[in-house]
């Protein structure tokens, strides 16, 4: 069987590597993926796919195992793993899907806020979310009424930079930590100034609060999963792997832009032998799926997401946040190198999924 190609659309620093003759290590995942699937990876930019055009031109692996560019007919099935926000390229994402092709993660910029409200539609979900709301000055002073711990945020992710918690230390005292240049901030403030203390660090965009999960902890600090859930070869959802992911000592941001540790659940569950390791895993992998599920029935062509899972002191899994375009190193890390190498070569299995489906096959 002739091979076909599979479009990958990969972020600008990845494509200057290219440019520059480097040969990047997870691109070999993608090769490695083709082969098992009889596809050619052809590694491009969103700029590369011009509407109306047959064509396109893209990076190619040649004989010698040299990645060189390559003018070819568009890809049918298409990997979104670029970065793209404007609305400029949501257009021209919704004018190449119009000419019948497929690109799944097709848009992979999706708010908190619009996520919590799309996964609060579901009764079995509806559990495991935090109270989530808009941040405005009265949602402060009405959650800060209910709850003793908050956490604000950007809707939109900024790698834990910008996340704020707010801390009851009294009936009229709070305690404020957020980052700035660099360093955490602890500073007192009076109940009834810290909305508006809050508001001065607000910067532009949607923020949301929280209430903030207390997180189960490995050597006291605080830790949540990083679930990697995508559609496989036959198109269903699958749990492809979980690591866990520690805040730094003195902090309560796990991300690790933000000095997180990544461990493996296996080695942190050992360290909390109060906690069914089997039990714990089951009930993680099924809220996961709940999620996937959810989104993937909600929003267009959505085949692979890192969600974060924070994991209570009894063990109950608590959706924290989604991100559409997980970066995957968390798995690299974490040093389980198996599944890192199976969450690239996963979304070829759901391409070679597609082009079978396409071809009537």
């Amino acid at each position: 069987m002739k091979q076909q190609y599979i479009g990958i659309i990969i972020s600008s620093q990845l494509y200057r590597e290219l440019d520059c003759g480097k040969q990047p290590e997870i691109l070999a995942f993608y090769e490695e993926g083709g082969n098992i699937n009889n596809l050619i990876p052809v590694y491009l930019r969103l700029e590369d796919l011009q509407p109306g055009e047959p064509e396109t031109t893209g990076y190619v692996m040649n004989p010698n195992g040299e990645y060189q560019k390559k003018t070819i007919p568009k890809p049918f099935v298409i990997h979104n793993r670029g970065y793209h926000w404007t609305k400029d390229a949501k257009k021209q994402i919704k004018m190449l899907l119009a000419e019948g092709l497929i690109i799944f993660n097709e848009w992979n910029q999706y708010g908190k806020y619009k996520t919590h409200k799309l996964l609060m539609e579901c009764v079995d979900i509806r559990p495991h979310l935090p109270e989530t709301v808009r941040f405005n000055l009265g949602n402060m002073v009405e959650m800060m009424g209910k709850h003793s711990e908050l956490i604000i945020k950007p809707s939109n992710g900024t790698f834990g930079k910008r996340n704020m918690r707010a801390t009851r230390l009294n009936d009229t005292e709070w305690l404020l930590s957020y980052l700035q240049k660099d360093m955490w901030l602890e500073e007192m403030y009076l109940a009834v100034q810290l909305p508006l203390k809050i508001e001065s660090l607000v910067t532009s965009g949607v923020y949301i609060i929280q209430e903030r999960i207390q997180l189960g902890k490995y050597h006291n600090n605080p830790f949540d999963l990083r679930v990697s859930v995508q559609r496989n070869g036959d198109g269903e959802w699958q749990v492809t792997g979980m690591v866990g992911k520690v805040a730094q000592t003195g902090s309560f941001v796990t991300n690790v832009a933000r000095g997180g540790i990544c461990i493996s659940l296996e080695d942190i569950l050992r360290n909390l032998p109060y906690l069914d390791e089997k039990q714990v895993v089951a009930d993680v992998e099924q809220l996961s799926l709940m999620v996937a599920k959810q989104m993937g029935n909600q929003i267009d062509n959505l085949a692979d997401l890192g969600l974060d899972v924070g994991i209570t002191a009894d063990g109950f899994p608590m959706f924290i946040e989604c991100n559409a375009r997980d970066l995957r190193l968390t798995f690299r890390h974490a040093l389980m190198f198996e599944t890192w190498r199976e969450t690239y070569i996963t979304p070829i299995c759901y391409g070679k999924y597609l082009l079978t489906k396409g071809n009537g096959q």
